[in-house]
């Protein structure tokens, strides 16, 4: 079982190794005394839905075991069962899903994607004229992976000792701070290439930074996105600051990465472009592996279905479709077989709010490869699109 803040596209693929029928469940953590029922009382009632809807009691079991194990107030928690286990789970700080728990052939994952998406790919620089402290955030991560960068020189004050030693002096100092800011340069590009991060938000002494931005490499200060956030490397307090603004910068980075690809899908909507609209012309496209990114509206009213089969291709609007070789067919909702075909082809996934200008036709379209041959699958924390 994956627990924490893990929402990486491996293991989320992982989940549909298993056979279903599966229970998902999205969860709110935090008391809710205007719904009439306190924390215990509402997750007893997504327990009775669950077994309504013919839910085995080894998989309630294990859920319950999961939130009870769970922080209160910590997020929504979002879960995955099936075979008497919970085979994925993860707490969703800010997340505004409300609650839902569904019992079907395949796990439910939209809500999870929608939130996944407003939080890419990001690292977070600390700097001063000594090195830096960094917190690598994969996409859809809410723990930090953390590095310290020392520099390697330490002459980094600006000695006065007066008359004609003060200028060597002070050119030394300003050395020692350009070869410490080469070395935290190298060590951003790694550390933005190992989560495949395109937003940095950058905190610390204004001079540091500077020289900072004198040594990033091109492809940094032409494919990534550079926020300044407040604080130092010193204990100032602004910790808790500095963090609320990476939260809003990164929800930003998230909502514009969206609008970006909207617009780009709009571009490329034309009979010589490489996008496709609506339920047909979609399924299709992800049948031959050759949707690149799927996009897809949250529509909690949409009752579309579709079929799908064993293999990671097989899907369709009708099981008549199929080859009669094809292997046993289940019929699911239209957002969850076509979610299960994008993330086992590689695909990326984009979740649109219903009603915003540029949504694809019939909630459902997508983006194209450039080429005739089948997907690969991409590796862990790379987005596709």
């Amino acid at each position: 079982m994956t627990t924490g803040t893990e929402t990486r596209t491996e293991a989320l693929r992982g989940l549909f190794a298993a056979p279903g029928p599966f229970l998902s469940v999205y969860f709110d953590l935090e008391a809710r005394p205007e719904l009439g029922l306190d924390t215990e009382e509402r997750w007893q009632a997504r327990l009775r839905e669950l077994a309504a809807q013919g839910a085995e009691v080894d998989d309630l079991d294990a859920l319950t075991r999961v939130f009870l194990s769970a922080r209160p107030g910590s997020g929504v928690l979002a879960a995955f069962a099936a075979g008497g286990e919970v085979l994925h789970s993860a707490v969703l700080p800010g997340c505004e899903q409300a609650d839902l728990a569904l019992h079907g052939p395949l796990p439910h994952l939209l809500p999870l994607l929608a939130w996944r998406q407003d939080h890419p790919a990001h690292v977070v620089a600390v700097v001063d004229r000594t090195g830096a402290d960094l917190q690598l955030y994969p996409t859809g991560a809410t723990e930090a992976t953390c590095r310290t960068v020392t520099g390697p020189d330490d002459e980094i004050e600006r000695n006065q000792p007066g008359g004609m030693s003060q200028m060597r002096y002070q050119r030394r100092a300003e050395d020692s701070w350009e070869h410490n800011a080469v070395k935290v340069a190298q060590a951003l590009g790694t550390a933005l290439a190992e989560v495949d991060a395109h937003v940095l938000m950058l905190a610390g002494d204004v001079r540091a930074r500077q020289y900072l931005a004198k040594h990033l490499p091109t492809r940094i200060q032409q494919e990534v996105s550079i926020h300044p956030v407040s604080g130092s490397r010193s204990p100032d307090g602004a910790a808790p600051e500095r963090m609320a603004q990476v939260d809003a910068e990164t929800h930003r980075a998230g909502h514009d990465q969206t609008t970006a690809l909207v617009s780009r899908y709009a571009e490329e909507l034309s009979p010589r472009g490489h996008a496709v609209e609506g339920i047909y012309a979609t399924v299709r496209a992800l049948a031959d592996g050759q949707l690149r990114t799927l996009l897809i509206t949250d529509d909690p009213a949409a009752r579309r279905t579709a079929w799908f089969g064993p293999g990671p291709t097989d899907i369709a609007e009708l099981s008549t479709a199929f080859a009669p070789e094809t292997g046993p067919l289940v019929e699911a909702s239209l957002a969850d077989v076509a979610i299960r075909t994008a993330l086992l082809t590689g695909a990326g996934v984009r979740v649109l709010e219903p009603g915003i200008p540029g949504t694809p036709a019939q909630g459902i379209g997508g983006l194209t490869r450039y080429t005739g041959r089948p997907a690969t699958v991409p590796s862990i924390g790379e987005e596709p699109w």
